[in-house]
């Protein structure tokens, strides 16, 4: 956590600054004239919406020379010039910054300007806010504000986010050192040599105030200028063949660095192995060793094993060479690796296996036989990905060779000829990719390569390996991501999208696929991340299953786009019988009835822009609206609706923390808006306060995201760590609110506010809720939230020892857990049936939950089992597993109903509708009993598939609404059979 702490009794200056032109009159203070941040000079300025680019602001300081002000008042630098809208300075938001060593800081900010006093200052440090909407007067033209915050990436950063045309006039910066107790002593190092990268690994330390870790290479840092989050770091900085130590020192929330950890020596080089598989005979080609079928011996380094195990086999006697006048040594040769029963030779089918690094290899196979046979089926794969299917040559192809980029984590690269008949194994090419950590990739699919019996409505869904922070949407196309029909070729209409952290890539066909029929799925390196860099291919086959559905009694037609033309979010039937859409980008639409259930002309609702105009937001005007909510005192005559307010996002990591709002509209047309919560955090993505829902006690109740993937800090998720409101369901007394609004919410983190206090209007409900975008109050009296599980990759936070003070709260005695780094698993998504002080499944350290969902309490298979932590790993004391629903993996489980229907109901009626936004993009339903028990999930109804990235559902006289963000509409759907009618 972040933490902002009292001003500090022992401090160490590091550097005073004055914001000034250059040439104006000295103040003994260093100056900044506004030039752009450089490393050299270790200060400057750059972006505010993408920290660490570089910015040059000189032309936004000012000299005001105003006889009877103090110099340091006397000249200040615009940090948001654009919301002048003049021509003398620079528009884009800029943000300083200054080169520190990790450790904690007090900074000390001045404001101000002299008349017009138009200015709403606000300043974070790290963000953590130090002045907030101060506005000058005639009395009082300029403040100061003190902050103390630990600083971990080797910058402090001080942004004007949320303020108006801020002006800065200086800024102090002193180091903490009350505290001068190191952590203890890293153990448990280890290095792993790749090409031209070494990945160092070592047991996380359990010290309290952790801050992270930096790791040396030769007595020279490699880490960088901030700390490592986790207990890994990869350096690509190396030279093939040349030794290196390297050693990992732990370092505290205050600088306090430990002693070295005991030094680990390692040899980086590439890989390379190029194998001809042939008879005992022949003379491999140049470059190439001969394999004759050999079983796999660690000294020899490659051979054969059982297939689909790592038990040695000896092929040895299925080499052969055809001749047959193919010149290529290497196609003429050729050994059996699933021999026909009754052949000569040794009919157990084998995979082949070299035992490489862990890292990334290009691999090229060639399958086939130069002489006159015909009857191969061959298949190769390679570790996770196919490179050969269903290849069966004829009189004038006789071979097939594919290229295939794949990453090995088990020490063994695997070439299996599984689902093959005969297949015949000519050649195999091994090559190590330099660097692979920096390279971005599919990590896992589902399906996975070679599925059958896949659904033929189904999606593909990849989890990703993501070094520069996500994939980037732009690059996601039918020409590089792609679908084929394996017989011939022909490419399947699809829809590639990633989800809104930009953390997997899915692709959906648009109609169901073939029954019974192979498909290959591919991405291709025209993939990109934000960071611009390619993606390695990746590719994998599997087959459908029969065709068929779940149609039965129940079905819905469907009215594509009833609306259109926004970004619509979450939809909701107000008290005057109006369907209300909120939008990506901050309006709200009214939208009239027809009695046939389409929607007439929408009044459009700016309220909710207008005012983040006039409070000067962050990103003002754009908002995301997504809870709505209508009062239950209401009237069509007088509607009062509850939303949230966020901060839109847009794709770059740059979403600022504690920027979202709970917020109630009244008045005509909903045009006064009344902010009630604010200062609620938010992750630098898409995590967010999400959707409202009034509970049967009269208080309103919003599911609050999480700021990471598995409750520690990852380069995915912007390394933001959790906060005491995120990753839950939060309970707002509307009864208890003070007659001062708004509430402050923002926590110990940065602010006051404390959920636990007694008469707390906003309270935490329940804890570990990821990433629920919508919650329903069935009326059973149970409250069911659909989450968002986390994709593989994530990282989960260590049990500290000593516990936390905050521990005895909850009184929190374990289990303890190591931290576990780069989840190789995905979550599931879920529905959580919510019970009031229970914890379902996210860590988050602010709260002490530190096991991932199930834990791996035993060897066998547990409910929602995190397979990376030890056996034995106990699931937290508060964990409600009963509670806990599998809704499908990479779903994006999102908008939930309990539908009524209206004149219509029957076999539907009391039943939970789903929306999955990712994988089925379709809506899928949930029997629900009267004790809140969930059953019988179902997906494949007619009429709630087919959507394009579906996102919400309402319903009004048993019409279903759905928004379809894919495509900027609304679809109705409307009730047709006999087992929707009373």
């Amino acid at each position: 956590m972040f933490l902002a702490v009292p001003a500090m009794a022992a401090v160490v200056p590091v550097a005073a600054i004055d914001f000034r032109p250059s040439g104006a009159p000295a103040s003994g203070h260093t100056v900044d004239s506004g030039a752009a941040f450089d490393a050299g000079r270790g200060y400057g300025w750059v972006r505010e919406d993408a920290p660490g680019t570089p910015l040059d602001l000189s032309a936004n300081t000012r000299d005001r020379a105003r006889a009877g002000v103090a110099g340091l008042l006397n000249t200040i630098i615009h940090m948001q010039y654009g919301h002048v809208g003049g021509t003398n300075g620079v528009a884009t938001a800029g943000a300083w910054e200054y080169a520190v060593p990790p450790g904690t800081y007090q900074v000390i900010v001045g404001v101000g300007d002299q008349p017009s006093y138009d200015s709403r200052h606000t300043v974070r440090a790290e963000g953590v806010t130090v002045v907030s909407a101060f506005q000058g007067s005639a009395a009082a033209e300029f403040t100061t504000g003190t902050v103390t915050v630990p600083v971990l990436d080797g910058r402090l950063t001080l942004d004007a986010i949320g303020g108006t045309n801020t002006k800065l006039t200086h800024v102090s910066i002193s180091r903490d050192t009350s505290d001068t107790v190191a952590p203890g002593v890293v153990s448990g190092v280890a290095v792993v040599p790749g090409d031209r990268q070494a990945t160092v690994g070592w047991t996380a330390s359990t010290a309290a105030d952790l801050g992270g870790y930096r790791v040396y290479r030769g007595g020279a840092l490699v880490s960088g200028p901030g700390l490592v989050l986790t207990a890994s770091f990869t350096d690509t900085a190396v030279t093939n063949g040349t030794a290196s130590s390297w050693t990992v020192r732990a370092v505290d929330r205050h600088g306090n660095e430990s002693p070295a950890s005991a030094a680990v020596t390692a040899t980086p080089a590439a890989f390379a192995l190029k194998v001809n598989f042939s008879d005992a005979a022949t003379v491999p080609p140049a470059g190439y060793v001969r394999d004759v079928g050999e079983s796999f011996t660690t000294t020899r380094g490659y051979g054969w094993v059982a297939l689909g195990t790592s038990t040695p086999l000896s092929l040895v006697g299925n080499g052969r060479n055809r001749g047959s006048g193919q010149p290529d040594v290497r196609l003429a040769t050729l050994i059996h690796a699933q021999l026909p029963a009754g052949s000569t030779g040794v009919t157990a089918p084998g995979s082949w296996e070299a035992a490489v690094p862990n890292g990334a290899y290009t691999v090229t196979v060639a399958a086939g036989d130069a002489g006159t046979a015909v009857d191969s089926a061959h298949w190769v794969n390679i570790e996770d990905q196919n490179a050969v299917a269903a290849f069966v040559p004829s009189a004038s192809v006789k071979h097939a060779t594919a290229t295939r980029t794949v990453t090995v984590t088990d020490g063994r690269l695997t070439v299996s000829p599984a689902g093959g008949t005969n297949t015949k194994l000519n050649y195999v090419d091994v090559a190590s990719v330099p660097a692979s950590a920096t390279v971005p990739a599919v990590r896992a699919s589902t399906p996975p390569n070679l599925a059958v019996d896949v659904p033929v409505t189904a999606s593909v869904v990849e989890d990703l390996r993501l070094p520069g922070g996500g994939v980037d949407p732009a690059t996601l196309t039918s020409a590089t991501v792609t679908l084929v029909r394996v017989s011939d070729g022909a490419a399947v209409a699809a829809n590639p999208i990633t989800s809104g952290g930009g953390d997997v890539i899915n692709l959906s066909p648009a109609a169901p696929l073939a029954a019974s029929t192979l498909y290959r799925f591919s991405v291709t390196a025209q993939v990109r991340d934000v960071a611009g860099r390619a993606f390695a291919p990746y590719s994998i086959v599997f087959r459908t299953g029969v065709a068929g559905g779940n149609g039965g009694p129940i079905a819905f037609s469907k009215t594509v786009g009833v609306a259109t033309g926004a970004p619509f979010t979450s939809v909701v039937t107000g008290p005057d019988g109006r369907l209300y859409a909120g939008t990506l980008d901050g309006r709200i639409l009214r939208f009239p009835i027809n009695a046939d259930g389409t929607l007439g002309t929408a009044t459009v609702i700016n309220t909710v822009r207008d005012h983040a105009v006039a409070a000067g937001l962050a990103g003002a005007p754009n908002r995301t609206v997504i809870g709505l909510a209508f009062d239950p005192a209401s009237t069509a005559a007088a509607p009062v609706l509850w939303i949230t307010d966020n901060y839109e996002y847009t794709g770059p990591l740059n979403v600022p923390d504690w920027s979202s709002h709970i917020a109630r509209l009244s008045g005509p047309d909903l045009s006064v808006y009344t902010d009630v919560v604010t200062n609620l955090p938010r992750s630098v993505k898409d995590h967010e306060t999400n959707s409202l829902a009034f509970g049967p006690d009269g208080a309103l109740y919003t599911t609050q995201g999480a700021n990471n993937a598995m409750g520690a800090p990852d380069s995915t998720w912007g390394n933001r760590p959790e906060r005491l409101l995120s990753a839950a369901v939060l309970r707002l007394d509307v009864t208890a609110l003070p007659p001062a609004l708004p509430i402050d919410a923002k926590t110990s983190e940065g602010g006051t506010y404390d959920p636990y206090a007694p008469g707390a209007p906003l309270t935490i409900f329940a804890t570990g809720v990821r990433n629920a975008y919508d919650l329903v109050w069935h009326s059973n009296g149970h409250l069911y939230t659909p989450t968002n599980g986390s994709a593989a990759g994530g990282n989960t936070p260590a049990t500290p020892s000593p516990l936390p003070a905050s521990c005895a709260r909850r009184g929190y005695t374990g289990p303890a857990v190591p931290a576990l780094t780069g989840v190789g698993t995905a979550e599931t998504d879920y529905v959580f049936d919510v019970r009031p002080g229970r914890y379902y499944g996210h860590p988050n350290p602010e709260r002490c939950e530190w096991v991932l969902a199930g834990g791996n309490p035993t060897g066998g298979t547990d409910p929602f089992q995190v397979p990376g932590y030890p056996v034995g790993t106990l699931p937290d004391a508060d964990l409600d597993l009963p509670g806990m629903y599998d809704a499908g993996l990479h779903a994006s489980a999102n908008g939930v109903i309990e539908y009524t229907g209206g004149a219509f109901g029957g076999a539907l009626r009391g039943k939970l509708l789903v929306v999955r936004y990712s994988s089925g993009q379709d809506i899928q339903t949930f029997d629900v009993a009267p004790n809140g028990t969930l059953s019988s999930r179902t997906t494949g109804l007619t009429g709630l598939t087919g959507f394009s990235q579906p996102l919400d559902v309402t319903e009004h006289l048993g019409n279903l609404y759905v928004t379809e963000l894919g495509a900027n509409r609304i679809t109705l759907l409307r009730p047709v059979t006999q087992g929707l009618r009373t």
